[in-house]
């Protein structure tokens, strides 16, 4: 047949397959080029022939070389000790200047960013509201001002002491592991679907109160409002923020307008009309209506996680302000316009059909047809703002995770075109498609399940500034909250989860279907190395999996890719900074590296100013270390500078390895450099803690439990005794340094 080609083994394969054949063969020769790119890192190898511990290192590496399965090649497996000594001075000094700030955005753009995202959400949630909880909306919204109250707390804890962006998964990254933190991202993801979607229904539902627009169909409208900001990302676009703040001074203009039509309605009408929804025959019971309403006014307060998310781009000290800046507006606008709601429209009404554009209904009630025009204008404006807020912010969050590796790397992949990330930008667009499409544009479950998603990122955020707290307690802090912020904010957001499960039920399942997948998608990512495993041992020992294959490409073709991709995920490096020769804390960041990062190449670097400054034993330390982890190759690495954010750049671009898969110990309050200026440098242990069962005990005496001498290492000879003094003196030090100490280990181990 025409563009067949025959193979040695009778098999003949199509175009299609060659043509998969030559793909594979250029993405193993890219892999195959990157991985010689990351190897070319020009360090000058340190030689330790003179040491006393020399001969003790050749035997421990001998012996690991000789437990090896198979062959092993010594440069392959084995780190290295290596130098840098010819570090320019403007990075080998660090500079106490203040960095410049004036790129980044004040309060006004800030506020104003992630106001119009916050409160966006009362266009939705007043008919949702009133349906739920009748005249007692406005208690159910008090409520809700009491738990964006706790959060405030909350949040400026959390964000001013990891002032990154990502949210949880920038809080969960830094304390916890990266799979737990990959696993939390997935459900501000599927938060950021279920914002693009639920804003683009409601925008096309206001614009259907207009008689101009009467006949659109909400789902089909909704899709191309998604469809022309995918299209719109795709060329570049992204928010403006003086184009935020003049739309939020007109958003909440024409809230103000609204609200002052309202008391004029009023004064005129009288209070009649509330008197009759008092009476309504459809009220649900007191605790039923604060109970499930609640739930609905949480809605009203989605986004104020929105700041968290471009922190770094705001100037020193406006985060804060923009916490205060939302609860004050989101407290007012959510409070007023459900009373004014209550007070003038018939609850049947109000519940009824005209529930999705019920703030537009209200204005054409005090004001007539060009009030609702107007605040369906501004609906739209707002609305597609948070829809454009959604790419951008899942955008960002797809191309760290990819980044982090947490994400397949081809939603890293931009284009030549505009270089804006085409993958991402496509895979949301469809998936918010999707769920717009599965729920009929149905507000009421869209909402639902936005409620689900955005309530259980707010109950983890409580839960894991909790577990900060615990977990790296010297960690800097700007505002320390009471942990009773904490524990309020989490009970009050579990309540309304819960209102909102039992409502809804039937949302679980969506939940469940959008939610396993992203899960899946990252998981998978972690299992790279076990599924390209599998697949070389498949092919090499069934022959079905070899007559399949070979359908599409040659078995020599897919080994060579498969081995390829493998060994350049293992080959990836990480940086460990260590600035003390710990041995402890080395290896629990090895221990750290080994369970949570596919690369298998670490280098533990110390950078120090002076040659007498060096740990003593360090580079000893990190060759044990590296004969104990036979699947990790350690290389020990020297730098003569000053470490600082400049340095931090310097050693990225020097050995090829990204400043977001540096690993660094908790910092201190004496440490002077601020977390957003190392450039993503990740917090992945504490210092050593003081271990209160050993105070006042002399490690030198005999043991107080089973009377055993210590043994002498001197009579094992100077290689191995040479690698012992040092161990507890730094760990004094790292006990000394530490502010929560209660107590001096060393004076009390010295008097006793």
């Amino acid at each position: 047949m025409m563009g067949d080609h025959p193979e040695p083994g009778g098999i003949r394969r199509s175009a299609t397959a060659t043509f998969i054949e030559q793909r594979l063969l250029q993405d193993a020769a890219r892999e195959k080029q990157r991985a010689r790119h990351s190897l070319m890192m020009n360090l000058k190898e340190r030689d330790l022939g003179d040491r006393p511990s020399s001969q003790f290192l050749r035997e421990c590496r001998q012996q690991t070389l000789s437990d090896a399965l198979g062959p092993v090649d010594i440069e392959e497996t084995m780190g290295g000790v290596f130098g840098i000594t010819d570090v320019p001075k403007d990075f080998a000094q660090a500079t106490e200047h203040e960095e410049d700030d004036s790129h980044k955005i004040g309060e006004l753009p800030s506020t104003a960013i992630c106001g119009n995202d916050i409160t966006a959400s009362c266009f939705y949630v007043v008919g949702e509201l009133s349906k739920n909880a009748g005249v007692y909306s406005p208690i159910c919204t008090l409520l809700s001002s009491l738990t964006l109250y706790c959060f405030r707390s909350v949040y400026g804890e959390v964000v001013t002491a990891l002032p990154l962006n990502g949210g949880i998964y920038n809080l969960l990254l830094n304390s916890s592991t990266k799979q737990t933190a990959s696993v939390a991202a997935c459900l501000t993801i599927l938060s950021y679907t279920a914002t693009g979607v639920v804003s683009s229904v409601s925008a096309a539902d206001y614009l259907k109160c207009s008689p101009m627009f009467a006949g659109i169909e909400s789902v089909p409208f909704a899709i191309c409002i998604l469809g022309f900001f995918a299209c719109c990302m795709l060329m570049g676009m992204q928010e403006s923020s003086a184009v935020a703040s003049g739309l939020f001074v007109f958003h909440l203009s024409v809230f103000f307008i609204l609200g002052t039509f309202c008391v004029i309605f009023l004064q005129d009408a009288g209070l009649g009309q509330l008197y009759d929804n008092l009476a309504w025959e459809r009220q649900p019971p007191f605790w039923n209506s604060i109970f499930f309403g609640f739930s609905s006014a949480m809605l009203g307060v989605s986004g104020f996680e929105t700041s968290a998310n471009f922190v770094e781009e705001q100037k020193p000290g406006v985060f804060p302000k923009t916490l205060r800046n939302m609860w004050v507006a989101v407290s007012i606008i959510n409070i007023c316009l459900p009373s004014l709601a209550v007070a003038v429209l018939p609850l049947d009404e109000l519940t009824g059909e005209k529930s999705g554009f019920a703030l537009a209904f209200l204005a054409e009630r005090v004001a007539g047809p060009f009030l609702r025009d107007v605040v369906a204008i501004d609906a739209l404006l707002v609305l597609a703002g948070s829809v454009l807020t959604s790419y951008v912010g899942v955008v960002g969050l797809f191309q760290r995770m990819a980044g982090d590796r947490c994400l397949p790397e081809f939603f890293s992949e931009t284009n030549a075109w505009r270089n804006t990330p085409h993958y991402t930008i496509l895979v949301f667009f469809g998936v918010c498609s999707s769920m717009c499409v599965m729920l009929n544009g149905d507000i009421t479950l869209l909402a639902a399940i936005y409620s689900i998603s955005f309530l259980l990122v707010m109950g983890l955020f409580a839960f894991c500034g909790l577990w900060l707290k615990i977990n790296r307690p010297t960690l800097p802090r700007e505002i320390n909250a009471h942990p009773a912020f904490f524990v309020c904010g989490l009970l009050l957001v579990s309540l309304a989860f819960t209102a909102v499960v039992l409502l809804h039920p039937e949302m679980l399942t969506y939940f469940y279907i959008y939610y396993g997948i992203t899960t899946t998608m990252v998981m998978l990512t972690f299992a790279r190395v076990s599924i390209f495993t599998a697949f070389i041992q498949l092919m090499s020992h069934s022959k079905a999996a070899r007559f399949v294959i070979q359908q599409f490409v040659h078995k020599r073709v897919a080994e060579e890719w498969a081995h390829q991709k493998l060994k350049n995920l293992q080959d990836q490096g990480v940086v460990y900074f260590t600035k003390r020769a710990n041995m402890s804390q080395i290896n629990r960041a090895l221990q750290y590296i080994e369970q949570n990062e596919e690369a298998r190449w670490v280098k533990v670097i110390h950078c120090y100013t002076d040659e007498d400054q060096i740990p003593m034993n360090l580079e000893e330390y990190v060759q044990i270390l590296d004969c104990v982890y036979p699947s990790l190759k350690v290389d020990s690495i020297l730098v003569h500078g000053e470490f600082s954010p400049a340095m931090v750049q310097y050693i990225s671009k020097r050995i090829q390895v990204k400043v977001n898969c540096m690993f660094i110990n908790c910092p201190k309050i004496d440490f002077k450099h601020p977390l957003d200026r190392m450039g993503g440098v990740r917090v992945i242990l504490n210092s050593e803690k003081p271990n209160p069962f050993r105070r006042g005990l002399n490690l030198g005496t005999t043991s107080p439990i089973f009377g055993l001498s210590p043994m002498n290492v001197q009579d094992r000879g100077d290689g191995y005794a040479a690698l012992m003094p040092n161990k507890s003196s730094e760990e004094e030090k790292d006990l000394q340094s530490s502010p929560e100490l209660p107590f001096n280990l060393v004076d009390e181990g010295q008097n006793n």
